[in-house]
């Protein structure tokens, strides 16, 4: 069982990498948070992953961290939902949102997966219900660990960029963005205020 690699980013293609180990190409498939989150081409990169084995093929998925490989292997032991279908989820939403469907604390119009509808969001959710609730206390303990040890830029930071997601933008778009107005405005200490405006701005260029 492969369940980890470390190597060079050698392709990038919508939710498929290939990763150089050793002078060996391992093509992955991935998940969104991977991608937010990945280096540029020819930089060291590394990531855990799951085998899935079939009769005719073997395919690699990569996750960001063991939570979404945990999440993965629930997607799949649901009936009817192969591994192509459980990355085809995270690869249109997070770890998080994927815990909020399963409780419903999330609308599944918030969440747009192809391919996946609201017979199928609850089908999933009727068979994982009972089995999530310690990811999802484990999730929730952590968010609130990094909201108490944010910094006083962090959570300006942290602010902005839940006032861009209510607007109605993108996590990674919205992410993005701020990174940008941040990267621009380095010797500055914006307020949140400041933020917001400077990211509208920006998105209006």
């Amino acid at each position: 069982m492969i369940s980890y690699l470390n190597g060079i980013l050698k392709h990038r293609h919508r939710n498929e990498i290939v990763l150089d180990v050793n002078g060996v190409g391992y093509s992955v498939f991935v998940s969104k948070r991977i991608l937010e989150n990945i280096p540029e081409v020819n930089k060291e990169f590394s990531l855990i992953t799951y085998l899935d084995v079939k009769e005719n093929a073997l395919n690699l998925y990569g996750f960001y961290d063991e939570k979404e490989k945990e999440i993965f292997k629930m997607l799949i032991s649901v009936s009817g939902i192969s591994a192509k279908t459980a990355n085809t989820i995270l690869y249109y939403a997070t770890f998080e949102e994927i815990i909020g469907l399963i409780n419903n604390k999330t609308s599944f119009s918030a969440v747009k997966i192809p391919g996946i509808g609201p017979k199928k969001i609850e089908m999933i959710s009727l068979a994982l219900r009972d089995k999530i609730f310690k990811i999802s206390d484990d999730v929730q303990s952590d968010s609130m660990r990094r909201i108490e040890n944010l910094s006083g830029n962090d959570q300006s930071r942290f602010d902005a960029l839940n006032a861009l997601l209510n607007l109605g933008y993108q996590r990674s778009d919205a992410e993005k963005i701020i990174r940008e107005v941040l990267k621009e405005n380095s010797d500055l200490a914006l307020t949140t205020e400041d933020i917001i405006k400077k990211s509208l701005n920006y998105i209006s260029k």
